[in-house]
């Protein structure tokens, strides 16, 4: 029998580190561009669950050390999928965009 990658020990154990760095650090909204959504870290399955992301994918070299982790929303997270992850722009950068 095949565990899938997210069976593991070690991913477990990753995702577990990233959402409780997640809550610790106050991350309450999904920080995709665009998104934005309240995360729920208390309900799972739901489009606005707190999920855990590879800022560098597996794929391409990323490990599953919490340093390359992220919460995003279930939704974000499965339209990603194994594409490779938007980037959120950094809170200082955010500005109202004006149409004169």
């Amino acid at each position: 029998m095949v565990t899938s990658r997210t069976g593991t020990a070690s991913h477990k154990r990753f995702r577990i580190a990233v959402l409780k760095a997640g809550q610790n650090n106050g991350v309450t909204h999904c920080p995709i561009p665009g998104c934005g959504i309240w995360l729920d870290y208390d309900r799972g399955l739901r489009p606005n669950s707190a999920e855990p992301d590879h800022i560098v994918r597996v794929a391409d070299g990323g490990t599953n050390s919490p340093t390359n982790g992220r919460v995003i929303c279930r939704r974000c997270n499965q339209s990603l999928g194994s594409r490779k992850a938007a980037t959120a722009a950094p809170a200082s950068s955010a500005r109202p965009l004006i149409d004169w």
